[in-house]
């Protein structure tokens, strides 16, 4: 049975099924930053960080000598009887490696289920329920439960954003299946606890139309309306709208589909979009402007965003793929290099049709094109700079650009420019990163730091995770602090 680590809840660790005594709690953390990097050098720099901060004035006077030791406790902790246990947790120039498989630690499983469940939405969603309800079964808390430090906060926050996307993901396979009745109780809660989380609703509102209640789920979408126009003057989504105008319109399309044959051979489907923004805030406007765009149907849509360093045009792009997956039912294909070859191979490969191996640039180019013949795929380039040979031509399909010289763009791409956040907005960021409470006791520090960063979303979550990580600093004592530099 050998070792075995369970970071989906409070941490523990056993060995042949009996538990470990991991000790203190800063040696849980330290331990926490080496699972989620298993086999890999974990830099000295990295977890003196990720315990103390990065403020060296709230170090203990000999950071690497505290790391020492408690490695040192670590290994003796989760060695084998007879074992000094340094070929598991080895010090290393320049940091530490805890030499276990990833088998070892239930978040990669929990991730393989969720990646694999992916692949079979479509063609077998019976299957695909069935892995994400057992991936979710592996979480037993908040991940790291009680595990102090910056790096177990940070990495509590983005497991739990990306748990509530695989439970949407979750919902909407069972309303897939036809269980709009047995699910409406858990959405009808998760709406409640996510009010301005319009996935949720959509799906809330699709299993009340559903299951007969129509004028319910009416009722619903013009409760979301009212409180997104009177809290943050704002139309709901794209998406939203037009599930209000089918279920209106009495749309037959919407009641229960039929559940997909199982080893039907249908077009691989990829979903290779980076993870979506947690706490994204604003850019409402933008986000509309982008989605009509994109929904428009039977059409090629290029789209160019644009923006100064630190604006987030990156962030907004996968916001936006995020937001309109559901207009691109075929996959969603994603890269990040200037490298236009190794990309349309890995795209093709992505689609189920391995390139020939001594085909150029351009025969990639003409075959990934046929290959989106007849489906809708979108494709997303962040920082791609030259993109031609990778944007798309078939009618519903479409592409979102990030950093693409002016010069390599096609006629006809739209644009649209990414600037600072409103004050409001990077107040909301500043307190959803930071906390509310605190942003809430200084408002005129929090203005004068927003003002220093100049309202620009990288510089705004880079303070904001500064004063997160140390609760006992004032945002007035960062506001100094920034000023100085």
């Amino acid at each position: 049975m050998g070792l075995e680590f369970h970071v989906l809840g409070p941490l523990r660790a056993r060995r042949d099924g009996h538990e470990i005594d991991l000790g203190r709690p800063q040696q849980r953390a330290v331990l926490a930053a080496l699972l989620l990097a298993p086999g890999q050098l974990v830099p000295l720099e990295q977890l003196i960080d990720g315990l103390w901060g990065e403020d060296d004035s709230h170090w203990p006077k000999n950071p690497v000598g505290q790391l020492s030791t408690h490695t040192h406790r670590l290994r003796r902790a989760i060695a084998a009887p007879g074992d000094p246990g340094g070929a598991v947790l080895v010090a290393e120039s320049g940091g530490y490696r805890l030499n276990v498989d990833r088998g070892c630690v239930d978040l990669f499983h929990y991730d393989a289920a969720v990646q694999e469940s992916a692949a079979l939405r479509h063609d077998d969603p019976v299957r695909a329920r069935v892995l994400l309800r057992e991936a979710l079964g592996r979480w037993t808390g908040p991940a790291l439960d009680g595990v102090p430090g910056a790096f177990a906060e940070r990495t509590r926050r983005r497991l739990a954003a990306g748990r509530h996307a695989v439970v949407k993901t979750l919902l909407d396979i069972e309303l897939t299946l036809g269980r709009h009745t047995e699910l409406l109780p858990e959405l009808e809660a998760l709406a409640a606890q996510n009010p301005h989380d319009e996935e949720v609703r959509r799906l809330y509102v699709l299993a009340l139309h559903r299951g007969g209640r129509t004028a319910e789920a009416l009722a619903a979408f013009d409760a979301l309306r009212e409180r997104l126009d009177r809290e943050l003057g704002l139309e709901p989504s794209p998406a939203m709208l037009e599930l209000h105008a089918r279920i209106r319109d009495g749309d037959p399309a919407l009641t229960a589909p039929p559940v997909p044959v199982r080893g039907r051979l249908r077009p691989q489907r990829p979903c290779q979009l980076p993870p979506d923004i947690p706490d994204w805030v604003g850019r409402g406007a933008e986000l509309r402007e982008a989605e009509g765009l994109l929904r428009q149907p039977d059409t090629t849509p290029v789209l160019a965003l644009s923006g100064r360093h630190g604006s987030g045009t990156s962030a907004f792009a996968v916001h936006l793929a995020h937001a309109v997956q559901d207009a691109y039912p075929d996959g969603q294909l994603y890269a990040g290099t200037d490298d236009p070859h190794s990309v349309l191979a890995a795209f093709l490969r992505a689609l189920g049709e391995p390139p020939p191996e001594a085909a150029d640039t351009a025969e990639l180019s003409r075959l990934f094109r046929t290959a989106l013949a007849g489906r809708r795929v979108l494709v997303l380039l962040d920082g791609v700079t030259r993109p031609g040979a990778l944007l798309p031509a078939a009618p519903g399909c479409a592409a979102v650009l990030t950093g693409a010289a002016p010069e390599a763009l096609p006629d006809g791409t739209a644009h649209i420019r990414i600037g600072p956040l409103d004050p409001a907005d990077a107040h909301e960021l500043l307190a959803r990163v930071a906390g509310a409470g605190r942003v809430r006791e200084e408002p005129g520090p929090v203005a004068e730091l927003a003002a220093l960063c100049g309202h620009l979303p990288l510089h705004l979550r880079a303070a904001a995770t500064r004063l997160a990580a140390r609760p006992q600093w004032s945002v007035a004592g960062l506001v100094a602090r920034t000023g100085r530099r």
